[in-house]
């Protein structure tokens, strides 16, 4: 006998109710395994330059043509970002951008302008749960629903540095709290959230293997987290020097296996400092090569290209008319010799004699 279940909550083991649940639970893909409604993770030491990734990772998304990083889903749709600045603060930000904006030719410019935002304020958005029912707690709630509320325009938020983000709340202690803050801000806004955050000491000292539990405290947040992404330099240990810029997966559960960084991938950077993988792709960007915009557009340092026309004497051969009325009786007898040039090959003998003095062979 065949029992059939109607439980609304749960599933039926088949193949229909399958296809159903998998249809209307389906989400966005915003970046590579990272989706709307989820929370994934930068995670990078310090001056390893995680704030100039976010914002090639921003260019991106706008630009999906332009694969600066490669941490689009591919699909080519165009996606808005609201970057939070908070640690560097918009002073040190804005120049950033200003001088990556030197690379851009006008019409991605323009572009970027309609799909790039950067969040302004500087309130933190959760507190430490000891400060339940206090003006810092109260505030950080307010700060909160602002950031949800401006983030419902955008499809991912980057929040660069999530600690100078949770104001007095401990990445070990408010774990969860965190945890609730951010998983509110991807769902009450429908967006996909990129946190920036720093690993522990021992991993960036190099003490300690690079994993997915390599960001320091947030035990419970990244645990739930399905996508960690890893910034870091090589550096050469005897004079200091930068060798390499390197990004890698440590946590892809949601990447095919084929399309994850197991091994670090190289970054560049250009002379304004613009991280990227691919230099032709920062030179289609100045030039914006692909939409064609740039064939019109006067570059810097450059005049545009003259078009100049041939005559039509030198595009083709053509005859020129000759008005007898205009030669000597001597001219009209030479021009009758031949049929060549306008004037008849005789003519041209005869003015080659008249000019250089010597008989012409």
């Amino acid at each position: 006998m065949t029992t059939v279940l109607y439980d609304e909550d749960v599933i039926a083991l088949s193949e229909e109710d399958i296809d159903e649940n998998l249809a209307s639970s389906n989400k966005e893909q915003i970046l590579k395994g990272l989706f709307r409604g989820s929370v994934g993770f930068l995670i990078a030491p310090p001056d390893s330059g995680k704030s100039y990734l976010s914002l090639s990772i921003a260019y991106e998304l706008a630009l999906p043509e332009y694969p600066l990083i490669g941490v689009g889903d591919g699909e080519n749709k165009v996606l808005r970002t609201l970057i939070w600045p908070i640690e560097d603060s918009l002073p040190g930000t804005l120049p950033r951008i200003k001088a990556h904006l030197a690379e851009f030719s006008t019409s991605i410019k323009e572009r970027l302008k309609s799909s790039i935002g950067i969040y302004k304020h500087s309130d933190p958005i959760c507190s430490s749960g000891s400060s339940k029912h206090t003006k810092e707690w109260e505030d950080a709630s307010r700060a909160l629903e602002k950031l949800i509320a401006t983030a419902k325009e955008y499809d991912l938020v980057i929040i660069d540095t999530l600690r100078d983000a949770i104001g007095s709340a401990d990445v070990v202690v408010d774990d969860y709290y965190i945890r609730i803050v951010l998983e509110r801000i991807a769902n009450e806004a429908d967006v996909a959230v990129l946190v920036v955050h720093h690993p522990t000491k021992d991993v960036s000292r190099g003490k300690d293997i690079i994993n997915s539990v390599s960001g320091s405290g947030l035990s419970s947040t990244l645990s739930k987290s399905k996508l960690h992404l890893y910034l870091d330099q090589l550096v050469d240990k005897k004079d200091g020097t930068v060798q390499e810029t390197r990004l890698r997966h440590i946590k892809a559960n949601y990447v095919p296996f084929d399309q994850q960084w197991r091994k670090p991938i190289r970054l560049h950077w250009s002379n304004n400092s613009l991280l990227h993988v691919d230099q032709e792709v920062v030179i289609q960007l100045r030039n914006d090569q692909l939409d064609g915009d740039g064939e019109n557009e006067k570059k810097p340092g450059a005049d545009k290209p003259v078009k100049r026309r041939l005559s039509r004497l030198s595009e083709e051969p053509g005859l020129i008319h000759r008005d007898d009325s205009l030669l000597s009786e001597e001219s009209k007898r030479l021009a009758q010799q031949t049929t060549h040039g306008p004037f008849g090959g005789g003519m041209a003998s005869e003015l080659s004699e008249l000019r250089t003095g010597k008989p012409s062979k």
